[in-house]
């Protein structure tokens, strides 16, 4: 099967109706699976209530943030929603970003590859030891479990426990990927350069080291797709959502790599001063073309099939930084239309 058709998207939508709608939207379109994420709301209970929705479509969460939970509760819920949806979740985990950790949420970062890795092994090693009755113990740096007198007593959705992805940008943790996790998100800011020389030797080395095979992984690339015969006005809507990662240093290797880091300094300056409006003025055309698929549909799709090529399925999001919800919407809905394998 072709990664272009197993089409992933994001949950969204300003109420719950709208999230409804749109998700299943995407099922009759055909689309493989809707991942939904966290930040103002809970990645956790848009999963459970989209699985409840719908009947066909994957549901997953992309990406509940792994350190703000124990691994009993990461586990416990993904067994409740795989239930729920008769075996249909995802359970994407990511590091998120060190400051709202410790001051949103009090929690414990680390050395996020390591930390994650645990997490996805105590929350895995959970998962299919529930219904087994016997003591449960895990003993890691961030992990100390030990669970006994503990037995789940309802039946599991199917036979192995639900999937867990992870999310990457840099080569550390697409490594981490490799060696622990059963598929890989790519972040929404990726060149194919980056993806060519970091991303995918990355998580190839994270495999080769543990034994398995590149067959039992699944990536999924993620592309920032701006579909619009108005060519400027996609390039200004994938430009505002560049220059919101490029005022954050951690990115910095991926501008770098292509000769763009006095353009993201520039941005990330700005912000700093309080400038707004020269945020994204301080991105190029050539910086948007080279990390998005902004323009009339040939233009993206002809970069959509690139990335494809690279790719077991792909995560197709629109931009999503500093656009009405009108906006974010109309862009939401012509990827489903243009690449929901049903619909095309």
């Amino acid at each position: 099967m072709s990664a272009l058709d197993r089409i992933s998207v994001a949950a969204i939508g300003a109420s719950i109706a709208e999230l409804e709608a749109e998700t299943l939207r995407a099922e009759a379109a055909g689309v493989e699976c809707v991942w939904a994420p966290e930040l103002f709301r809970s990645a956790d209970s848009q999963a459970a209530y989209l699985a409840a929705k719908t009947e066909r479509i994957g549901v997953a969460t992309g990406i509940v943030w792994a350190f703000t939970r124990s691994p009993f509760i990461h586990a416990v819920t993904a067994l409740d929603i795989d239930e729920m949806s008769g075996g249909r979740f995802r359970l994407g985990m990511g590091a998120g970003v060190k400051r709202l950790n410790e001051t949103w949420h009090n929690a414990e970062y680390g050395r996020p590859a390591p930390h994650l890795r645990e997490a996805i092994e105590a929350t895995r090693l959970i998962m299919r030891q529930a219904g087994a009755g016997e003591p449960i113990r895990y003993q890691g740096s961030y992990y100390d479990i030990d669970i006994k007198g503990w037995v789940r007593p309802h039946p599991p959705a199917r036979e192995t426990p639900p999937p867990i992805y992870t999310a990457a940008v840099q080569a550390g943790m697409a490594r981490m990927a490799g060696d622990v996790a059963d598929g890989l998100i790519g972040h929404p800011i990726q060149s194919l350069r980056w993806i060519d020389d970091v991303v995918v030797p990355a998580f190839e080395e994270g495999l080769r080291r543990s034994g398995r095979d590149r067959a039992s992984f699944d990536y999924l690339p993620t592309v920032c797709c701006a579909i619009d015969d108005d060519e400027a006005r996609a390039i200004e809507m994938a430009r505002r959502t560049i220059s919101f990662y490029a005022t954050v240093r951690t990115y910095a290797p991926l501008w770098e790599l292509h000769g763009f880091a006095a353009e993201a300094a520039a941005a990330g300056e700005a912000f700093r001063r309080g400038d707004l409006a020269g945020v994204p003025a301080a991105i190029s055309d050539a910086m948007v073309d080279a990390y998005c698929a902004a323009g009339p549909l040939d233009k993206v799709r002809a970069r959509v099939e690139a990335t494809a090529e690279r790719a077991d399925g792909l995560f197709l999001t629109p931009p999503t930084y500093f656009i009405s919800e009108a906006e974010l919407a109309e862009y939401q809905g012509r990827i489903v239309d243009a690449f929901g394998p049903a619909a095309t």
